[in-house]
């Protein structure tokens, strides 16, 4: 004969303590003979609240339980359990229907059965005799109740279901170690997974929306939000969020739980919201939420405290994110504040200037400028200074001005540089070095000093040249005796100089390169006005590496007829 089916809830998310109830039941209708069997577990440690499961073996019963064996129970359906783990001793009824708690019963019978089904059941069980034993941990824990009923007042077996029930107490405290145990795990490699996308970028947009988003799957929330709070006018203000549309109305930033939280710096747990604050020391970044349009199943303590673990690993990545967002802005104010927006008018020539940051790095060390002299010649300043971030930026802002300071009472580019060397020499750290590229144009006549800089191309009618001539950097010796080349133009000529932020783009380990950008600018010169030109270079070479990792400048100076020509 095949049993009647034993009843449970939420088979679709089954875990290891629901196989363990299953099969508790199906051995106590085993070794007992009873006509219904129940165990029901509580959780206060987690805050789970109880559920239970149940097996009807009698037709009357089943016709009248129908589906119902299964599922969560609410405070006012445990009295019969709580009466047994108060006593901590088997109860026995020898009537349902003479138990003082029995109204409470019916109502919780009436709620999930409807009064029809409700009236049925007590009909069945009204005079059956039960029997309720409590399940205790070894260390005196509730685990919850195993009841059984019988139809017959005259079979219950005490001794059995007492021994049947320290043995359930034992699997269930098993079960709830195993899965703890396995709760602990699974929690500790999303958490890990979670930190490493956290601390994945320094871009702040990204640790904000990574922070948002695994807040909300880790505590499998609807939505959730991260607040910055400013500490000067003490706003709050929301940074990043997830599913807006399910946040629940009246719960959240609007009713101050953020404001508490960011006040007193302690976590907070109310219905369907948690919030916790995301700190690192003394220092406060802001409030993290999460919540759920439905307020059940309820956030747990335990929800709470995953919730503030992800927050302090969030701290740290915010930190990094906030400092070099701030290293970037200063540094970005220190190269913008020295950096021409246009090249002055240079009569006899066509000119394109280019400058790219690099797309995540704060500043990079690169250094140009063009500016008039007293003599009416413009005088055009390419360089670079070794290193990133905001003293880099400091120095390269300081190189600039101390050589269009020296071109004040000159106008020889190998004489402007060695004072300008002289003067760093003191100013640079050990370490550090300058290259630089100094070029005064007259109509048709570059003269120039190339300090160890790449040297720029000369693109003519007939090939595509490196103009001459490199001497030491900046910063490296105190006389370094640098020469001045003169190179002559004619009609169409153009100079393309540039800094390694271009030929030192990689694609996948291979390095763009000198020749290859020669090649470039022999194949583009002529099609396409200066202007044009430096951005098709820039654009070609960041498509082949698939964006460029530093700072590239790149100027494009062309001869075109001189005033008097065009006369002519």
């Amino acid at each position: 004969m095949v049993p009647p089916p034993l009843l449970t809830s939420a088979p679709s998310r089954e875990t290891f303590r629901d196989r363990t109830v299953e099969r508790l039941v199906h051995n106590v209708r085993e070794l007992a003979a009873v006509d219904a069997v129940a165990i029901v577990t509580v959780d206060p440690a987690h805050d789970a609240g109880a559920h239970w499961a149940g097996w009807f073996g009698a037709k009357t019963l089943q016709g009248a339980a129908g589906t119902f064996g299964g599922g969560p129970l609410d405070q006012g359906a445990l009295g019969l359990v709580q009466a047994v783990l108060e006593r901590d001793s088997p109860l026995l009824l020898a009537r349902l229907d003479a138990w003082e708690a029995t109204p409470e019963l019916l109502e919780f019978a009436v709620r999930e059965l409807g009064p029809r089904r409700a009236r049925s059941l007590w009909r069945s069980l009204r005079r059956a005799s039960v029997v309720a034993c409590p399940l205790r941990s070894e260390d005196g824990q509730a685990l919850g109740a195993l009841v059984t009923a019988s139809l017959d007042r005259g079979r219950p077996q005490m001794s059995v279901l007492e021994v049947v029930s320290d043995l359930a107490a034992l699997a269930l405290e098993r079960a709830r170690l195993v899965e703890d145990e396995l709760r602990r795990a699974r929690e500790e490699v999303e958490l890990n997974r979670a930190t490493e996308a956290v601390s994945s970028s320094l871009e702040l947009d990204d640790v904000y929306g990574h922070v948002v988003a695994h807040a909300a799957e880790l505590t499998a929330a609807d939505s959730a939000q991260l607040t910055r709070l400013n500490t000067r006018s003490g706003a709050l203000r929301r940074v990043a969020g997830t599913n807006a549309a399910a946040e629940p109305t009246g719960r959240g930033l609007d009713h101050g739980g953020v404001a508490r939280v960011a006040r007193t710096r302690r976590a907070l747990l109310s219905e369907g919201v948690m919030h916790s604050p995301i700190q690192l020391g003394p220092r406060l970044y802001g409030v993290l939420t999460v919540s759920r349009t439905d307020t059940e199943p309820a956030f747990t303590r335990g929800d709470l405290k995953l919730l503030s673990r992800l927050a302090r690993h969030s701290a740290a990545a915010l930190a990094n994110a906030l400092d070099f967002e701030r290293e970037r802005r200063i540094a970005r104010a220190l190269t913008l504040g020295f950096l021409p927006h246009s090249l002055p008018e240079l009569p006899g020539y066509e000119s394109g200037l280019l400058y790219a940051p690099a797309l995540g790095d704060p500043a990079g060390g690169d250094v140009y400028g063009a500016w008039r002299l007293r003599s009416g010649e413009v005088a055009v300043l390419l360089g670079d200074v070794a290193g990133k971030g905001v003293e880099t930026a400091a120095l390269s802002s300081m190189v600039r001005f101390f050589v269009e300071a020296r071109s004040w009472d000159s106008a020889s580019p190998a004489s402007i540089l060695e004072q300008a060397n002289a003067m760093l020499l003191e100013r640079l750290p050990e370490d550090t070095f300058v290259t630089a590229f100094l070029a005064i144009l007259s109509s048709d006549t570059v003269r120039y000093c190339n300090a160890g800089h790449l040297p720029p191309l000369h693109a003519s009618a007939t090939a595509v040249e490196e103009v001459p001539g490199r001497g030491l950097p900046l910063g490296v010796e105190s006389r370094p005796q640098y020469a001045e080349h003169e190179l002559r133009l004619d009609e169409g000529d153009l100079v393309f100089a540039y800094t390694d932020g271009l030929t030192e783009a990689r694609s996948e380990g291979e390095i763009f390169g000198e020749d290859r950008l020669a090649q470039l600018v022999d194949g583009e010169a002529r099609a396409h006005a200066p202007e044009q030109l430096v951005r098709r270079v820039h654009d070609e070479i960041a498509e082949w590496a698939d964006g460029l990792t530093d700072d590239a400048v790149a100027l494009a100076l062309r001869r075109t007829a001189s005033p008097a020509a065009r006369s002519a």
